[in-house]
This record gives C-alpha cells, sequence and structure tokens, in this order.
C-alpha cells in the first residue's frame, strides 16, 4: 500500500471506524440530536454542528488546494453554520461531511506519490504534511465533538 493510499484510508478510519483511538467522528454524531448540534456551552465558542461544518469546509479546501486552486479563507473559517431547524437538516450536514470526506479520499489518491515533499501551493507546506495534517484535523475536532457530547449529554 502506498503512502497516498495510508493517508485515504486513515482520513475514513477517523470518520468511520477502525482507526487506532477506537472512536470516530460518525459514530460519536449518531446519537446527537439537532438541539444539541447546534447548543452552544461554556466550554466552546463552538457548537458540535458548526465543528462538522467546519470539517467539510475544510475538506472542500483540500481538494481545491490539491488542484492548484489558491483559496482564501475567510475569518469565519467554516464555523458558520448553516441554520439548522430540523433533524432533517443535521443529518444533511452529516452526510455531507461523509461526503466531502469520501471526496477529499479519492482526491488524495489522485496525487503524484513523487511530489509529497512538494509545497501544495506556493507558499504552503509539503503536500505530505498538508494531507497527512488533515487526518490529524479530522482527530483534532473528533476530540472536541466528544467532549461536547459528553458536556450537553451530562447536562453542563
Amino acid at each position: 500500500m502506498n503512502i497516498l493510499t495510508q493517508i485515504s484510508t486513515h482520513l475514513l478510519d477517523t470518520l468511520e471506524g477502525e482507526n487506532w483511538t477506537d472512536i470516530n467522528v460518525m459514530d460519536s454524531l449518531k446519537d446527537v440530536t439537532v438541539q444539541e448540534a447546534t447548543l452552544k456551552t461554556k466550554a466552546s465558542p463552538n457548537t458540535i454542528a458548526s465543528l462538522v461544518n467546519h470539517l467539510i469546509y475544510w475538506n472542500r479546501v483540500m481538494i481545491q488546494r490539491i488542484n492548484g486552486i489558491k483559496v482564501n479563507i475567510p475569518d469565519v473559517n467554516g464555523f458558520d453554520v448553516p441554520n439548522l431547524t430540523s433533524e432533517q437538516d443535521w443529518t444533511n450536514l452529516k452526510n455531507e461531511l461523509v461526503t466531502s470526506t469520501y471526496e477529499l479520499a479519492n482526491a488524495i489518491r489522485t496525487v503524484d506519490e513523487n511530489r509529497l515533499e512538494e509545497p501544495i501551493l506556493p507558499d504552503h507546506s509539503a503536500i505530505y504534511k498538508s494531507l497527512h495534517g488533515m487526518v490529524e484535523h479530522l482527530h483534532y475536532h473528533l476530540g472536541q465533538i466528544v467532549i461536547l457530547k459528553k458536556l450537553i449529554k451530562a447536562g453542563n
């Protein structure tokens, strides 16, 4: 298995299971209601839904970077989740996370492995560091989601 396949697989494992932490994003979200997903706590300026939206946003940014497109990142940085008013809205957002993560995983597999040490774009980090960083990014926000969920479910 080449490194790009490994990164792609690890990204999907973090999303849906079989990663080294024995916890994944989609299992962590499956029993979260729209009310819980949009509840702001004292622990974070972000909601679970805004973290999910941020992950979707960055999946799309990285796909564009893989394709050589420079993206200007606004201050909201993808945390500006659309208004979720129903369980269907929340389900749609979670489905969008799955779709965008699979799209990123597929894009990662298209990268020329001989270019991994090159910057993904001028004045950016190496392609390898950028792609592997997306797995780290997903794990980081998975941790936040798990903590927020525990606080919300405990009534804090």
